[in-house]
């Protein structure tokens, strides 16, 4: 599986935004026809996305805000990053 690179600078897809749905009590994502019920993780990494930070900055205020390494969370980032723009979730 290829990764998305950490230079890219995602942006959510138009039309497509990042909510609390007081009926689930979670965080999702809305689009048209799309519903993405998002855990802790996803809502965090998501809440970081607006189009001006790269996954990199991404992971490193991730990594400060938790306090762990980089290194650590590199990996799980990148790989849910390359999940929601497979799904149309994200754009570049």
């Amino acid at each position: 599986m290829n990764l998305v690179e950490t230079a890219v600078v995602p942006k959510f897809a138009s039309g497509v935004r990042l909510k609390h749905d007081q009926v689930r009590q979670r965080h999702v994502v809305l689009g048209p026809e799309l519903l993405v019920d998002l855990n802790q993780t996803g809502h965090a990494i998501l809440k970081e996305v607006d189009g001006s930070r790269s996954i990199e900055q991404i992971i490193e205020r991730l990594a400060s805000e938790f306090q762990v390494e980089t290194g650590v969370i590199t990996n799980d980032v990148r790989e849910f990053c390359t999940g929601m723009l497979r799904r149309q979730v994200l754009s570049q």
